[in-house]
């Protein structure tokens, strides 16, 4: 089965949004990061000629397992997706924590034996598409607030999160994604979200600067 967008969005939403001021709450910021990584995509797949309707309902839906569990949204989106029947959505629960479907490209250091155990099969058999590319990107640079630089992004996650092992290589695949996204479309990404205020744009070197030091204060080669 499929879904369109406004079906996604009822789905997100459901049993957790049941007024308007329920989303403004703390502990909901995940829906609205959904919501915006739905619009992003949207944008993105349009520029690409591709199923923007689809692309939007996969961004909705990225971060569902959320509504169960946030250390294992991943494995609770997908499992809840599937039961209920919408398999080929619910694989963005999955992949869109592994940049080119790569467990070893995720932030917050290598997973654990057990749960690359559950997941690496999938993610093989899974080859990643141009859809899970976009989810994943758009995840990079989609805040609750809105939209922001991958720099930003990723010097706040890595700052929240800390830098390991992989931290240089998920930095530098990363940054790879926007570029041959933006090849593929012919245009610079941030020219599509004129939300991105030129201060941000302005700053993303100097983020991406920050971001070297910070791998480098822990002795963590970028190159």
């Amino acid at each position: 089965m499929m879904l369109n967008s406004i079906e996604a969005e009822k789905l997100l939403k459901k049993d957790v949004i049941l007024s308007p001021g329920d989303l403004e709450k703390p502990e909901n910021r995940w829906v609205k990061h959904c919501l915006n990584v739905g619009e992003a995509a949207e944008r993105i797949a349009k520029k690409l000629n591709l199923d923007s309707d689809f692309a939007k309902s996969a961004g909705y839906l990225h971060d569902v397992g959320r509504k169960f569990n946030h250390p294992q949204h991943v494995i609770y989106g997908y499992n809840y997706l599937s039961s209920i029947g919408y398999e080929e959505l619910a694989r963005f629960c999955l992949t869109h924590s592994f940049i080119d479907n790569d467990i070893n490209l995720v932030a917050g250091g290598i997973l654990p034996e057990e749960a690359q155990m559950q997941l690496l099969p999938y993610l093989e058999s899974h080859k990643c598409n141009i859809y899970d590319n976009i989810i994943q990107l758009c995840d990079l640079f989609c805040l609750e607030t809105g939209f922001t630089t991958i720099e930003k992004r990723l010097l706040d996650i890595y700052n929240r999160k800390g830098v390991f092992s992989n931290t240089p290589e998920h930095f530098k695949r990363a940054i790879s994604l926007k570029q041959n996204i933006e090849t593929l479309m012919g245009c610079e990404l941030y020219s599509l979200f004129p939300e991105i205020s030129d201060k941000e744009k302005a700053s993303s070197k100097a983020d991406h600067k920050k971001i070297e030091s910070l791998l480098e204060e822990q002795n963590i080669k970028t190159k």
